[in-house]
């Protein structure tokens, strides 16, 4: 069984229609109503994680850019962070790393 990673967590919380953000260090779920046990759970044993996922602005080279009507996912090499991408598309409403789980495979890795 593979971890979860707080991307894949902030991805499920996102999937069951709940938004996640920080301020001042505090995460914030919304809306409550839809927090149920499990949700409670993954909040409790991934909060750090989340916490420090969304503060961060790591270069990545998978994100997906929300333009409000449509998302567009976006590669990029070299690596870019989230401030770079927002930059090169202006009409972003969002811009969110791609989760792990949901980048193309690479059909040459392993291959050494």
């Amino acid at each position: 069984m593979t971890p979860i990673t707080a991307l894949d967590a902030i991805e499920m919380l996102r999937i069951l229609g709940l938004s996640v953000r920080t301020e001042g260090g505090k995460l914030f779920v919304s809306p409550p109503e839809l927090i149920d046990e499990d949700v409670a759970w993954l909040l409790r044993t991934h909060k750090a994680a989340i916490i420090a996922e969304l503060q961060n602005d790591a270069p990545a080279w998978a994100w997906s850019v929300n333009h409000g009507t449509h998302s567009t996912e976006t590669y990029h090499h070299p690596e870019r962070t989230r401030h770079q991408v927002l930059l090169s598309y202006p009409d972003a409403v969002s811009v969110e790393r791609l989760p792990e789980s949901m980048w193309p495979i690479d059909p040459n890795k392993g291959m050494e």
